[in-house]
């Protein structure tokens, strides 16, 4: 056993324990659905026809950037990881809850975004490190922001 592995071993576990896990503790990051702060078992349901990007759906309703995140883009860091989480996380269907304003410049719906199980992808995303929290508006900022600033105090997945 080479030295160091045991911590490797570790961090693994640790990484486990609080739903993220990786292939051998290298490479791409898997998100499993967990209870979140944030929940929405009522909101309505909306099916998911494709995942543009890690903020990104489209829905038979139109295109939906969820509200309460900014992830990476194509080209930048973590674009892979963020858009793969939200394809994992979102499915078939999501429940959607309004934010403050209906739809961006782009004519996006604004809205934020939950597992058929009411979990907040939003939550899940920014806790992880593939997404940062919207700071300007929401009704659930200061839960993002908090979960945000978290997640770069403890080095939390790869935006940081």
């Amino acid at each position: 056993m080479m030295a160091g592995t045991g911590t490797s071993i570790a961090l693994c576990i640790g990484l486990v324990v609080i739903g993220l896990t990786s292939v051998a503790c290298f490479g791409s990051i898997s998100i499993q659905e967990y209870p979140t702060s944030l929940r929405c078992p009522e909101c309505p349901a909306m099916h998911v026809s494709g995942v543009i990007d890690g903020d990104t759906l489209d829905t038979p309703e139109g295109r939906v950037r969820l509200f309460g995140i900014d992830a990476p883009e194509r080209g930048e860091r973590c674009y892979g990881q963020a858009a793969s989480a939200l394809r994992k996380l979102a499915g078939r269907t999501v429940r959607v809850e309004p934010g403050p304003r209906a739809s961006d410049p782009g004519g996006r719906l604004l809205l934020y975004v939950f597992t058929q199980g009411g979990n907040s992808i939003d939550e899940i995303l920014v806790e992880h490190g593939l997404a940062r929290a919207w700071t300007r508006d929401g009704q659930h900022r200061d839960r993002l922001v908090a979960l945000e600033q978290e997640a770069r105090r403890n080095g939390i997945g790869c935006l940081w």
